[in-house]
């Protein structure tokens, strides 16, 4: 998203706020039987972190409208557990801001990976992470059920298929209504370009999905996000 600073849209020019809730944990995780623990059985107890981190972006935006920023100007974007936020916000508060963007949604650990999605299929995948970490799966299903709640969702979601966390399982987001799911590519290329991370002392590949939007090939879909945010704003 950095990429896209200073271009104009409907003569406004793109402003980047970069939010950071990372220390805001959940209640349960102060329990003694924690949401990982292996005696966890629910339910869970007080705000999960996410509800947290929504409520803690709810107050930002009201502070960007308080000093004069448009409410339709505003564009809620996050990276895993935050794309996952961002998909919560919008169900829970469908008129908070012009628009979102979540990006590899995901925030329960390496599930396609551990969980060897590409071999044994999404519903299997699942159902072993059910048995693996029993709390974690339950609350990852109750915050998808209330997103798919959603009457109309009008975000954009992009998710990749080597993405080790939620790669394979997130055909979901294709039931929302108003939502546009965007996959990525199927490899580490986009648009034939090979992908790297850059950093201030050189690159390296791309080796996980759940990084593709960090990557310099990701500015391939700048102009989609660009039209996305063109037409939600005023």
């Amino acid at each position: 998203m950095a990429s896209l600073i200073g271009e104009k849209v409907k003569g406004k020019e793109i402003m980047v706020y970069n939010f950071c809730t990372n220390h805001l944990e959940g209640d349960q995780m102060l329990e003694k039987y924690h949401l990982y623990h292996k005696k966890y059985v629910g339910p869970y107890k007080g705000k999960h972190k996410l509800e947290k981190r929504i409520d803690a972006n709810i107050k930002l935006i009201e502070q960007l409208i308080g000093m004069g920023v448009p409410k339709k100007q505003i564009i809620i974007t996050g990276h895993s557990c935050g794309g996952l936020m961002t998909l919560m916000l919008f169900a829970k508060h469908p008129n908070a801001a012009g628009g979102g963007i979540s990006l590899n949604q995901a925030c329960f650990g390496k599930i396609s990976k551990k969980d060897k999605a590409a071999k044994v299929g999404p519903e299997a995948a699942l159902e072993s992470f059910k048995k693996r970490r029993p709390g974690p799966s339950v609350v990852r299903q109750l915050q998808i059920d209330e997103i798919k709640s959603s009457k109309n969702l009008p975000l954009l979601a992009f998710t990749h298929p080597k993405d080790s966390y939620e790669g394979l399982l997130s055909d979901w987001l294709d039931e929302i209504p108003g939502l546009e799911r965007i996959i990525i590519s199927e490899d580490y290329t986009i648009n034939g370009q090979k992908c790297f991370l850059e950093f201030a002392n050189g690159k390296e590949p791309v080796k996980d999905g759940h990084r593709m939007d960090h990557a310099t090939c990701f500015q391939y879909y700048n102009q989609k996000i660009l039209d996305y945010i063109s037409s939600r704003i005023l």
